[in-house]
């Protein structure tokens, strides 16, 4: 029997006799996707917190079962949790109280409705919180946390994927009763009313749980809700950047690498892993990486919060859908909401996401465009990422208008874009700055020192229909550009494909990322009779582009290309 919901009717009906209904309020909020529970990184070695009510036995054998276990194994013997799980009301007034604290016009009058303490001094509150539980008995399900920055920037080994739990599995949304009530004789109806206001404003903005900058634990309040424009006040003066993307991928996965999962957390490694590139370019290693604290926050070795979030919104139609005809291709399509400080995001943050998308993807195979790829047996595979996104710009008679976000194809926009992005960080870190720290880094390091950037004719036409969702051209090699055919070389001395210093190698027990990154545009070449384009991104890594290193010798390759055109960076 599911009991979690019981309380709130019960007092509601409490308040209905005695007559007080006014001092109770509750509605119908929705968890938009994953809340965290328990602690990181290993959840199940705790008591499983107040996040849950039993409702099962634990089935574990060879030792305890709040055993540390490697996410494979519980995946195997706990992809889920024998707890209902719920929102702590504690936690709900947590969030509150760190909402308001924020709003001198209403702290006082916060301290005073919710409570405080001041050394000994305790000062009761006047409004109760209740447990939020979901309407219906909902278990806690196993999720993963896969750090890749060292993987992914540094080429350092595959880090280990790391178990946690979550309320919600990542697909349905939750819906959850959330309620609060007034002691009778210290709060007034128009108390209650107050923080019922603050309780939808603080959640939504906030969510609830922790990794919230990474997209979990977000919360719809009801559609009922219209917050006052005093309420409405952006957070430390941030502003939020809202884009429509579509990703076509061969595929992403979240614990279970058997099933289909984009989520908000490939988005924010994806900001993350690029924020680093670009410090990397113009500060020391240490402040690099103590920027992008600040920036997204760190777990350890000391936790810090970031002034950055991310939200993803999936849309209700197109989400993991699955190609007419193989090989298999899927398509997720949405909105992403980047919110951080203004100067921050405008000047800093946007103009990173713009080379972002213009040299790569997103999630799995993001370094190469959607293509086919034959294994060793011969069977054939989708692999890259092709990534759309768009977001409203306004033109010159001041109307907005939809764009596809993305730099133009010529060296000065690439060169002006990146002197102001630096102009930015260059003002708001100046005593961080030293453009020539990591010129021998083995990194990926974005900037004009350390890294290539070249455009080339690519296939004939776009391979797939990006409407209909499916594959136009079959012939592997014809699904490809000349950057592509030439990352696949391995013919001495082009050996280049599954090579750890340029093509990569994911097909080992030790993986190796490529240190070339390739987009394809459907913009046709000036140069050549097709209709795209490749932009290959190729970082140095710490090797001249004079040197006998491999990667030299891919970087005279590519410029030799005929139609090429050299966008940013290094040359041979």
């Amino acid at each position: 029997m599911y009991t979690g919901p019981q309380l709130v009717k019960l007092l509601e009906r409490q308040h209905q006799r005695r007559e007080t209904s006014n001092l109770f309020k509750k509605d119908t909020f929705t968890l938009q996707w994953r809340s965290k529970v328990g602690s990181f990184p290993h959840p199940d070695v705790e008591t499983m917190v107040s996040a849950g009510e039993p409702s099962g036995a634990w089935y574990v054998t060879n030792g305890r079962p709040e055993d540390k276990r490697q996410l494979d194994e519980n995946l195997d013997r706990m992809p889920e949790l024998p707890l209902n799980g719920y929102i702590p009301g504690s936690s709900i007034r947590g969030i509150v109280r760190a909402w308001a604290m924020k709003r001198p016009s209403i702290r006082n009058q916060m301290l005073d409705l919710l409570g405080s303490q001041q050394g000994n001094v305790i000062q009761a509150g006047k409004i109760e919180f209740l447990d939020a539980w979901p309407e219906i008995a909902t278990k806690l399900v196993l999720d993963i946390v896969n750090p890749q920055q060292d993987f992914q920037v540094y080429h350092k080994g595959q880090g280990t994927p790391l178990s946690i739990y979550t309320l919600g599995d990542g697909e349905d949304t939750i819906p959850v009763t959330v309620a609060i009530r007034g002691i009778q004789g210290l709060a007034s109806p128009q108390d209650v009313q107050t923080v019922w206001e603050w309780v939808q404003q603080a959640l939504s903005i906030h969510g609830v749980g922790s990794r919230t900058s990474a997209g979990y634990g977000q919360i719809k309040a009801p559609t009922s809700f219209t917050p006052s424009a005093q309420l409405r006040q952006a957070e430390d003066g941030s502003t939020t950047k809202t884009f429509e993307f579509k990703l076509y991928s061969q595929g992403c996965a979240g614990a279970n690498r058997q099933q289909q999962d984009f989520r908000p957390s490939h988005w924010r490694g994806w900001l993350r892993s690029w924020i680093l590139r670009f410090l990397l370019g113009v500060m020391s290693k240490d402040n690099a990486e103590k920027t992008l604290w600040e920036l997204m926050g760190i777990i350890e070795p000391e936790t810090r919060k970031g002034c950055v979030q991310i939200r993803m919104i999936p849309d209700q139609k197109i989400w993991g859908e699955r190609s007419i005809n193989s090989p298999y291709f899927y398509v997720w399509e949405g909105k992403l909401q980047v919110t951080a400080p203004s100067e921050i995001l405008n000047k800093i943050i946007l103009p990173i996401i713009r080379f972002a998308v213009s040299t790569g993807g997103v999630g799995r195979g993001w370094r190469r465009p959607i293509h086919i790829f034959h294994m060793n047996n011969g069977y054939a595979a989708t692999r890259g990422s092709h990534l759309v996104i768009k977001h409203q710009v306004r033109n010159r008679e001041g109307i907005l208008q939809k764009r596809t976000l993305s730099l133009l194809l010529n060296p000065e926009t690439w060169t002006s874009t990146y002197d102001n992005w630096l102009a930015a960080v260059r003002s708001q870190w100046t005593d961080r700055i030293n453009i020539n720290a990591n010129q021998s880094l083995e990194a990926e390091v974005f900037s004009p020192r350390t890294c290539a950037v070249y455009s080339v004719p690519g296939c004939e036409a776009n391979p797939i229909d990006e409407n209909d969702l499916e594959w136009l051209e079959t012939d592997a090699v014809a699904t490809r550009g000349e950057g592509m055919h030439l990352i696949y070389e391995q013919t001495p001395p082009r050996n280049y494909k599954r090579n750890p210093d340029i093509g990569g190698n994911a097909a080992t027990g030790n993986p190796h990322c490529s240190w070339a990154s390739i987009k394809l545009i459907n913009i046709p070449s000036q140069e050549i009779d097709v209709d795209c384009q490749e932009i290959v991104c190729l970082f140095m890594g710490g090797k001249s582009p004079q040197s006998n290193h491999i990667r030299a010798h891919f970087l005279k390759d590519l410029s030799a290309i005929e139609g090429k055109v050299h966008l940013f960076g290094v040359s041979p």
